[in-house]
């Protein structure tokens, strides 16, 4: 019991420590730490049909991202998941698709926040009717 009690007030005394000193960031360089993984959640890619041939898709690669942190590049490397592939100087994109069926559209993307960068990709899933 004793030795209970001495480890719950090393423990509160450490957190008050903690919390005093802080782990605050006080180097802008980690400030501008990025994580792809993390950090990309606010990105993703719309996909509409044109109004005059369902096999013809606009895609837009979009930022969500309101704090105005994140750039994204324009340059987006996109796979449309029926063996074609394309690199857009922009973040929209048509494709038009021969067969009907379920594809999965690919956007490899690089962002930036600060000096910092990260390279992923985001899918998106369609049907073409």
């Amino acid at each position: 019991m004793k030795n209970l009690l001495i480890a719950t007030a090393i423990m509160f005394t450490s957190l008050f420590f903690l919390s005093q000193t802080g782990c605050k960031k006080t180097d802008d360089a980690i400030e501008e730490v990025i994580d792809c993984t993390v950090d990309s959640w606010f990105l993703k890619i719309n996909a509409d049909v044109d109004a005059t041939n369902s096999k013809l898709f606009h895609f837009t690669f979009v930022n969500d991202d309101s704090s105005g942190k994140y750039a994204l590049d324009n340059e987006i490397n996109w796979d449309f998941g029926d063996g074609s592939t394309e690199t857009s100087q922009g973040l929209t994109i048509n494709h038009t698709y021969a067969n009907t069926g379920s594809y999965t559209v690919k956007g490899t993307y690089t962002l930036h926040k600060g000096s910092s960068s990260c390279s992923n990709l985001k899918e998106k899933a369609i049907n073409v009717n």
